[in-house]
């Protein structure tokens, strides 16, 4: 149906390239990780409770209230980042291969880490919380890479056509 897109994905009235998708996702990032700039500049009580509420009696002090902090802050950054490198996708594309490798790499040792360390009878509120975070990770990271791949399958069989003489008109 749609001659000349190998590397697009159909949807209602019309297609989506690989590289769209991909802007999207980056963008998707961006605006999930947008809630953590707030956490990371919320006034000591708010983030007290939180922390609180997700592993109670922890207490609240200097190292606790850093890490939290520089965390959110730096989620917070990877949001920007992929704000940024969504806005060119071919000029950033080696550093989008960084971001989705080394996240399907990072979310993969973590979820291993999680679940390797942490005891059954320990698995309370907060480790389905960080179970959640790597898992909607290594999505995200899964989706990047899929996307990465077509992105480059389109580009190999273009310059092959190129090199041939022929369009890419006639992949399906």
């Amino acid at each position: 149906m749609f001659a000349g897109y190998a590397h697009a994905i159909e949807w209602k009235g019309g297609i989506m390239t690989a590289e769209t998708g991909l802007k999207w996702v980056l963008r998707f990032i961006w605006v999930t990780t947008l809630f953590a700039l707030f956490a990371a500049v919320m006034p000591q009580s708010w983030l007290a409770y939180w922390i609180d509420k997700g592993v109670p009696g922890t207490p609240t002090g200097i190292l606790v209230t850093y890490l939290t902090r520089m965390l959110m802050i730096m989620y917070a950054f990877v949001g920007l980042e992929c704000l940024i490198i969504s806005t060119d996708i071919p000029r950033y594309l080696p550093l989008i291969w960084i971001v989705g490798v080394g996240s399907l790499a990072l979310t993969l040792i973590g979820l291993i880490v999680l679940f390797s360390q942490v005891p059954p009878d320990q698995r309370n509120g907060m480790f389905w919380i960080i179970f959640v975070d790597f898992a909607e990770g290594l999505a995200q990271a899964v989706l990047i890479v899929v996307l990465l791949l077509r992105i480059r399958q389109h580009s190999l069989r273009a310059s092959s056509s190129r090199v041939i003489g022929t369009s890419d008109a006639g992949y399906t």
